[in-house]
C-alpha cells in the first residue's frame, strides 16, 4: 500500500489498501508528468523517493503475499508472470528515471532532460496504467473469490508487517 492507513482493525481488506495504493500512485506519477513541464527537480526526486519505498513495498505485498497464495489457481498463472515481468519492467524505468535526475542535483535540467523526463513520466504513466488495470479488474476480482478470510487476514499482517515507519505517506522528506 502505497502510504496508506494502518490495517489493524477488524474487517480490514488486503484489497482496499492496494487500491488505494493505486490511486496514490496515479497521483505521483501525475506530479512527475507536471515536473516534465515545469522542471520542479524536487518533485522529481520525490517521486523517486516514492517509489524506492512505497512502491516497492506495494510491489513486495503482492509478490510475497498475495501471488504465492494464488499460484495453484491454473487460469491465473499468466496473469500472475505476466505482473511480476511488469514490476521488472517498472523498476528498469525507475532506474532510467533516477540515471537522468541524479546529475541534477545542483542544477536545473535542461530542455532536451526536460524533453526525456517527459518521455520517462509518460512511458511510467502506460505502463502502470495497463497494470493497475489488470490487476483490478481481473487478480484482484479472482483473488477475492479464491482466498478465505484466514488467508486475508494473513495478508494483512504480513503488509502491516512491511511498515514498521507508518506515517511517512510515501514522500520524500528532502
Amino acid at each position: 500500500m502505497l502510504g496508506c492507513p494502518s490495517m489493524n482493525g477488524p474487517g480490514d481488506d488486503p484489497f482496499e489498501s492496494l487500491l488505494r495504493s493505486h490511486r496514490r500512485l496515479e497521483e505521483r506519477l501525475a506530479d512527475l508528468n507536471q515536473a516534465s513541464v515545469t522542471g520542479d527537480v524536487g518533485a522529481v526526486f520525490d517521486v523517486l523517493g516514492f517509489f524506492d519505498r512505497a512502491v516497492a513495498r506495494h510491489e513486495q505485498d503482492e509478490e510475497r503475499s498475495l501471488f504465492p497464495r494464488l499460484g495453484g489457481v491454473a487460469e491465473l498463472e499468466g496473469v500472475l508472470a505476466r505482473l511480476a515481468a511488469e514490476h521488472r519492467e517498472h523498476e528498469r524505468l525507475h532506474a532510467e528515471l533516477r540515471a537522468l535526475a541524479e546529475p541534477w542535483e545542483g542544477r536545473a535540467p535542461d530542455e532536451a532532460e526536460l524533453n526525456r523526463l517527459g518521455r520517462i513520466a509518460g512511458d511510467l504513466e502506460a505502463a502502470y496504467r495497463s497494470h493497475i488495470h489488470e490487476e483490478e479488474k481481473v487478480l484482484f476480482p479472482a483473488a477475492r473469490a479464491q482466498l478465505d478470510a484466514a488467508a486475508l487476514a494473513a495478508i494483512v499482517d504480513e503488509m502491516a508487517a512491511r511498515r514498521p515507519n507508518r506515517g511517512q505517506g510515501g514522500r520524500n522528506p528532502r
